[in-house]
């Protein structure tokens, strides 16, 4: 089990064991709990109960009751270094559980065609997928059998609607229109009219897959409406794309003997990682990831699926990224005083790396690791 789901079962079975009570804790949202702190609200008073927390949760650095809510602060470097082990451990199997282990399911759609609304369906029938497997679920026969489709038939309770995309052209002239949409924009950037075919296709497939799963699975598309020139899955590759120069050029120290090999994890002192935006990035994205897993497909066997959570996710977590990578200088010169630091922010680097990439293959998405 991972920390943020110990911490809360601790939380929970504490106030449940101290308070008689049963508490729901949100998970902080993009814009708050920056400073730290998670809070709860209660009708009852807790104050009795700040000092015995702080003693029985050992995560727990300080908390302190207002009125309403408690708020409790986390022993930052204990959390951080307890989510980096965690994430490079697990790798690619980071954020899976065993929630609905054994449990078999079958994903099935009713059409094919040319049109983009079918090509939506086959993108949710594959994620639904990815996430079912995610979460412990067995796919074959002789199971739960889901129909992603397009007609709605409330006789069929195993049903997953799937809304139309409102497009005036055929999912190849679709594809066609990306591409030549981010080509113009990739010869823009680099002052070139050329740039990799297999950059191109993968950019403009993020694109797509974005622009078809970041709404829930039931809602309309209007392609046609889209008059923005911002292409969120772009953006989203971008960070991720950046995150990886930034590691490929610290292997590259390491290789001309610029840099020494980055030191074990159990002798970096997370601690230094203290400014807001590292928080907000460990803290909000890092060690939330295996809730919005668990959270996105909590419904699955009442044929109801959150894979947009996934997509607000990569969203809100390469807003996070960029802030990181803009107001701190990752890399620096191989000075003593200067390494432990580095250290920290490489392996936060490391594992938002692998965070994207374990999202990236739940959504059919290929990385794009040079922009």
């Amino acid at each position: 089990m991972y920390v943020l789901n110990d911490f809360f079962n601790a939380l929970r079975l504490f106030v449940q064991t101290h308070a008689e009570l049963d508490i729901d804790i949100k998970m902080p949202m993009l814009n708050h709990h920056i400073n730290g702190h998670i809070r709860f609200y209660s009708t009852k008073n807790l104050q009795n109960l700040v000092e015995k927390l702080v003693e029985d949760l050992t995560i727990v650095e300080r908390c302190s009751w207002s009125s309403d809510y408690l708020s409790i602060w986390l022993k930052k470097e204990l959390w951080a270094s307890t989510v980096m082990k965690e994430i490079l451990t697990s790798g690619c199997k980071y954020g899976c559980n065993n929630d609905h282990k054994g449990t078999v399911v079958s994903v099935s759609s009713d059409e094919c065609n040319d049109s983009v609304t079918c090509f939506r369906i086959e993108l949710l029938k594959e994620a639904i997928q990815n996430l079912a497997k995610m979460n412990g679920y067995l796919i074959g026969s002789n199971g739960l059998d889901l129909l992603v489709s397009k007609k709605n038939n409330p006789k069929n309770s195993n049903l997953v609607l799937c809304g139309n995309v409102v497009c005036n052209v055929k999912v190849k002239e679709y594809k066609q229109r990306k591409q030549d949409s981010i080509t113009k924009m990739s010869a823009n950037r680099i002052e070139s009219e050329e740039y990799p075919i297999d950059i191109i296709s993968k950019l403009c497939h993020a694109s797509i897959v974005y622009e078809l799963l970041s709404v829930r699975h039931s809602k309309v598309i209007n392609t046609e409406c889209d008059t923005s020139n911002k292409d969120s899955g772009i953006f989203i590759m971008y960070n991720y794309s950046r995150l990886c120069q930034v590691w490929e050029a610290y292997e590259k120290g390491v290789i001309e003997n610029f840099y020494e090999s980055l030191p074990d994890i159990c002798s970096v002192n997370f601690g230094l990682l203290t400014s807001n935006e590292e928080w907000l990035l460990i803290l909000n994205h890092l060690s939330m990831y295996p809730l919005v897993i668990q959270q996105s497909v909590k419904h699955l066997l009442s044929a109801s699926v959150d894979v947009h959570r996934l997509c607000k996710f990569l969203m809100e977590m390469s807003s996070a990224v960029s802030l990181f990578y803009h107001r701190h200088h990752i890399l620096s010169d191989p000075i003593s005083s200067l390494l432990p630091l580095m250290h920290a922010r490489l392996y936060l680097v490391k594992a938002s790396i692998q965070v994207y990439e374990n999202v990236f293959q739940l959504l059919g998405i290929d990385a794009v690791r040079e922009m």
